[in-house]
């Protein structure tokens, strides 16, 4: 009785194993979403977001996490609008590359940063048009540039980390003249596991240590 016991107890285990190789081996999905912030005052003006690019590099087997790659193999392969939805990359226990976690629906980097960007003119009391959109002749113009948009993970005896991070370079033209900002962002999770709702969490730090950056920036910059 109590082998049987103990065999249905290891086929379980094994089972459970087997079932949590398979998820960190295959192309994962999740859903992120940029803090609603509340709109200032309108200061009269208006901005208008030209163009969002995605400028990151993504590599072969980097021996740093942080620096975006993709799962090897035909059938996990993406073009340049494909890796606009991935994210992140998992890891196994021993910091061996797995398989990579892509955005959910039709959410890109492009548009979450969009978002991102959008959040921080509204709060400074910008009316925010999108590309093609009738603004007054002396509206402010924007070009985004993605450099960094990723999360990680890192094994540990006791925890698990999940680290993401931002770069964005925002180009401003307006009646003051133009203006750059380079905007990074930052957030961890330390966990027991690196579930979905962890990898979210440290993408949530990071939106909103990012945005807390892109207030001083654009304070600082007159915007």
């Amino acid at each position: 009785m109590v082998t049987a016991f103990r065999a249905f107890r290891l086929l379980g285990l094994i089972s459970i194993l087997l079932l949590f190789n398979a998820c960190a081996t295959s192309r994962g999905e999740m859903s992120l979403r940029v803090p609603a912030g509340a709109a200032g005052p309108s200061n009269g003006q208006t901005a208008v977001i030209l163009a969002v690019s995605d400028q990151r590099e993504f590599q072969q087997d980097p021996r740093d996490p942080s620096i975006p790659s993709l799962k090897k193999g035909e059938k996990f392969e993406l073009d340049a609008e494909g890796r606009k939805r991935a994210v992140a990359r998992k890891r196994n226990s021993y910091g061996m590359a797995l398989g990579d976690i892509m955005l959910e629906g039709g959410d890109t980097v492009e548009t979450l940063t969009r978002d991102l960007v959008a959040t921080g003119l509204r709060e400074r009391g910008y009316q925010v048009l999108e590309a093609g959109e009738a603004a007054p002749a002396g509206a402010m113009r924007l070009n985004v540039g993605i450099k960094e948009f990723w999360a990680w993970f890192s094994p540990g005896f006791w925890a698990v980390s999940m680290e993401a991070k931002l770069l964005i370079q925002i180009d401003a033209e307006g009646p003051g003249g133009r203006q750059s900002f380079a905007v990074p962002g930052y957030g961890i999770n330390k966990a027991g596991a690196a579930t979905e709702a962890n990898w979210i969490l440290a993408y949530d730090r990071a939106f909103e240590d990012y945005l807390e950056k892109q207030r001083v920036a654009f304070a600082e910059g007159g915007l």
